[in-house]
């Protein structure tokens, strides 16, 4: 049948397909499908490496909130001698020796791994940079920090490209699906949702470069002061006889100090953020990948055609390393740390069984009761707080 049409009747109902399934006219639109479907093996690429550093910030969450309780700890002890009116007392001198020895270390013990992960994903933060549409502005007592980022309206259409491309390849596949409207929206709708999670995990590499970057510049000022403490604390002669000296640069380190304690604040504050948007796309993709596999995959035997490589990066462990056991009992008594933990082992190993080419549908049904489970779990986790 496909005979009777010629090249321009075929355009014409893509484009027809086009306007029905998304209803967006946009120039730009098309310029992004080109994007994603030449360079799909680029940004497959970035998106592996860009996911598997911003998964390993995530296990980082304990390391950036003591970062930020200890620079607020930090701020709190300088407000007391800030004045320089009034006499410092030595009580107060050690506490501000404490919370600047907390602070640093804090900021050292989480410091290898933000360096890590820049060293390690720069090219691909380069990369998804160039399809970044606004500069954040991050504004503290001491500077200005600009953040190259997404908005909400670019993320989605840069992901709605990867579900054109799921179009695109349903009809290429098979080219009757030009006629099956339902197919050709399924196929949309989960492209789009697969591409949402690099574009994420993007943002969230900005944004932690940027609060990283700048907190380093303010440590590096309290530095020295924290030799010249360590120094009156451990009974030097010559820092005892500079205590006065030592406290004029505490005061006039004031707004490294205020800076370092928004910069805390803001920037713990603006990833947990993130990574619950992040965490909220990783169940939306599972729940609407299960629903496209029960509505296809069963009735033809055939995998998606998805190349899901650009929802997260691919865990390079054995299914039967990362997976948690399917037995819930006692999942009661779980913490909510360790049930998260479960549900993200369980979300890898199944995008894992997913991306590998030959897998069986015992080996996907046996990753998707896994993921169920600890799904389960979590949810009593939390029930249970």
């Amino acid at each position: 049948m496909l005979h009777k049409f010629g090249l321009k009747a075929i355009v014409f109902l893509l484009v027809l397909a086009a306007l029905t399934i998304t209803q967006q006219t946009d120039a730009s639109l098309f310029s992004d499908i080109k994007l994603w479907y030449s360079e799909k093996a680029e940004i497959n690429k970035h998106s592996r490496i860009i996911g598997n550093e911003v998964k390993t910030l995530y296990r980082e969450r304990k390391a950036i909130q003591n970062f930020s309780e200890g620079a607020a700890g930090l701020v709190k002890a300088y407000q007391a001698i800030k004045n320089k009116q009034q006499k410092t007392s030595l009580p107060q001198l050690l506490d501000i020796a404490r919370s600047i020895t907390q602070a640093v270390s804090a900021f050292n013990s989480l410091a290898p791994k933000i360096e890590a992960m820049y060293t390690n994903a720069q090219p691909s933060m380069s990369y998804f940079s160039e399809l970044t549409d606004k500069t954040e502005t991050i504004q503290t007592s001491k500077q200005k920090i600009l953040v190259k980022t997404f908005s909400d309206n670019r993320l989605n259409k840069l992901a709605g490209s990867n579900g054109w491309n799921r179009v695109f390849s349903s009809i290429k596949s098979d080219p009757l699906n030009i006629f099956r409207w339902g197919k050709l929206s399924d196929e949309y709708k989960l492209g789009k949702i697969e591409a949402q999670y690099p574009l994420k995990c993007a943002q969230i590499a900005f944004e932690a470069t940027a609060y990283y970057t700048a907190a380093k510049n303010s440590i590096q000022e309290l530095l020295s002061i924290q030799k010249e403490i360590k120094g009156i604390v451990g009974g030097d002669l010559s820092a005892i006889l500079n205590m006065a000296g030592t406290i004029e640069k505490i005061q006039n380190s004031g707004n490294s100090i205020e800076s370092l304690g928004e910069l805390a604040e803001k920037g713990a504050n603006s990833l947990t953020g993130r990574f619950s948007e992040l965490l909220k796309i990783q169940e939306t993709y599972v729940a609407a990948n299960k629903a496209y596999n029960e509505k296809y995959n069963k009735s033809d035997g055939q995998t998606s055609t998805a190349t899901t490589s650009a929802t997260t990066s691919q865990n390079q462990k054995t299914i039967s390393s990362t997976t948690p056991t399917s037995n819930t009992s006692g999942s009661s008594n779980i913490t909510l740390k360790k049930a998260m933990e479960n549900y993200q082992k369980a979300y890898e190993a199944y995008v894992e069984i997913y991306q590998k080419s030959g897998f069986t549908q015992a080996e996907l049904n046996k990753a998707m009761s896994d993921l169920q489970n600890a799904k389960k779990q979590l949810e009593q986790a939390k029930a249970a707080q």
